[in-house]
């Protein structure tokens, strides 16, 4: 076999081992995509199923909201925005 023979057969190698290389990458980014798809489903549903609707009460933030002055029975001051606390 000649030297320009013996290098054809040497790449015609290294291309095999390529492609074989190249498909395992394919194989591994195909199922990190299917993985990802799953996680950004699973997202999805975990979000949609916590989302806050801002009209109903508990959807308020309470931290940012005062309390406002209440009154009981026969006049009597449940709350009061007076006091130390506020100024």
């Amino acid at each position: 076999m000649s030297e320009i023979e013996e290098v054809q057969e040497q790449m015609k190698a290294d291309m095999e081992a390529m492609k074989d290389q190249m498909t395992t990458m394919m194989e591994a980014m195909i199922s990190m995509k299917k993985m990802m798809e799953v996680n950004t489903a699973a997202v999805a549903t975990t979000s949609a199923t916590t989302e806050v609707d801002p009209t109903h009460p508990s959807g308020i933030n309470q931290v940012s909201c005062p309390v406002l002055d209440m009154v009981g029975q026969r006049g009597k001051a449940l709350g009061s925005m007076s006091g130390p606390y506020f100024a």
